[in-house]
């Protein structure tokens, strides 16, 4: 008896539904629309500016993934036996000393990737410094020359995310570019990305590789200065110093083995892997302290003019081995228009300050307080008379 009424119930339902018209279907609901909302001061300013179009340039850069061997203290001289920095530089039977095989961005000249772009000793391994003004468009074509899958995540300025340059989950596989590919990344500079009013003409942001959290200890980060409409120009690059303050651990790059089977034969492995104390020198020995990729370097084209403004551009990178205190020697330095001694640096922070010398010389800048300075993290300048 139940089935026989659970049957007729279906029954009459389906004839109640054939026969239905448009006319029995209920209204659809109108569309969502969301809560209206008030936005006050910055936050106002930040909402408009999207709605807002991009007027100014589109800015072209080509760059390589390349792989070479980097030489740590190529623009140091004779680092003494009896100094901490020793320790980092020396080659032994469980030290690989400072050649290490990278992958490293590489700037050209044009399409053809024929001509590297000249750069100044004192950018060491620093990729190519990334500039644009508020309004502009950055193009950057990438070549993956290297052995690996690379990418470039930019800081700070504005893109879709087919052009972030990481991997997620789930993510595109345009997320990344595999070895000999090329791609083509599009970054718009929004004004939330320029300087504000206390920030001079620029400001400093980074951009690295993105495919895996270690992608940074190869060598492969960088720069992107912004500035100000019309403040680009060559006489405000010729007057900017940008410095990448990191702590690269070896231990994490993909190409340690490659390092320590053509680089460092000497260094003996089952010594290495079967003692705790002799791999703990190991690994420590692989944490480079440095400035651009430079242990106690000397450029010798980081000259400043006395009492001559400079803005100087600071990248933090790593992990807790990059809590920094920076200062400088004989120079007034300034951060948002406040005078200060030295300036904090944390994991992934950015700071532009101004850098006024005040005597003619030879001197430090970096960690200079008795910390992980003496482990390298030094790079000398020179201040030379404005008469000269």
């Amino acid at each position: 008896m139940i089935i026989r009424f659970l049957a007729v119930c279906l029954l009459i339902a389906h004839l109640a539904a054939s026969q239905s018209t448009e006319d029995d279907v209920p209204d659809k609901p109108e569309p969502y629309i969301p809560r209206p909302v008030t936005y006050e001061g910055d936050f106002r300013l930040l909402h408009d500016e999207l709605n807002q179009p991009l007027n100014g340039l589109d800015r072209e850069y080509y760059i390589a993934v390349e792989e070479i061997v980097w030489d740590y203290t190529q623009y140091s001289t004779d680092i003494p036996e009896n100094t901490a920095t020793h320790f980092w530089t020396a080659d032994s039977s469980i030290q690989v000393g400072n050649q290490y095989y990278k992958a490293l961005y590489r700037e050209y000249t044009d399409s053809t990737y024929s001509a590297l772009k000249p750069r100044p000793q004192w950018q060491g391994l620093l990729g190519p410094i990334l500039r644009a003004e508020v309004g502009d468009t950055l193009r950057v074509h990438l070549w993956n020359k290297a052995s690996h899958d690379f990418s470039m995540h930019p800081h700070g300025v504005f893109y879709e995310f087919e052009m972030e340059g990481a991997v997620y989950k789930d993510a595109k596989e345009n997320s990344f570019v595999k070895p000999n590919d090329n791609f083509t990344y599009t970054w718009q500079v929004e004004p939330r990305s320029g300087p504000g009013p206390a920030d001079g003409d620029s400001l400093v942001w980074g951009y690295h590789s993105h495919v895996t959290e270690n992608d940074i200890f190869t060598g492969l980060f960088g720069a992107i200065v912004v500035y100000r409409p019309g403040a680009l120009n060559e006489a405000t690059i010729a007057n900017e110093v940008v410095t990448a303050m990191f702590a690269i651990n070896e231990n994490h790059s993909p190409y340690l083995s490659q390092t320590v089977q053509k680089l460092a034969p000497y260094v003996d492995l089952d010594l290495v892997k079967y003692n705790q104390t002799t791999m703990r020198t190991f690994r420590q020995s692989n944490i480079k302290r440095t400035i651009n990729g430079l242990l106690m370097s000397e450029p010798n084209d980081l000259i400043l003019k006395q009492d001559k403004q400079v803005q100087w551009h600071l990248l933090g990178w790593g992990s807790f081995n990059d809590l920094q205190m920076i200062s400088w020697q004989q120079a007034q330095i300034s951060l948002f228009d406040v005078p200060v001694s030295q300036i904090r640096l944390l994991p992934a922070t950015f700071r532009t300050v101004q850098v006024i010398p005040d005597t003619p010389g030879t001197f430090e800048f970096g960690y200079l307080n008795g910390g992980p300075g003496i482990e390298g993290m030094i790079m000398y300048y020179q201040v030379a008379n404005p008469a000269n």
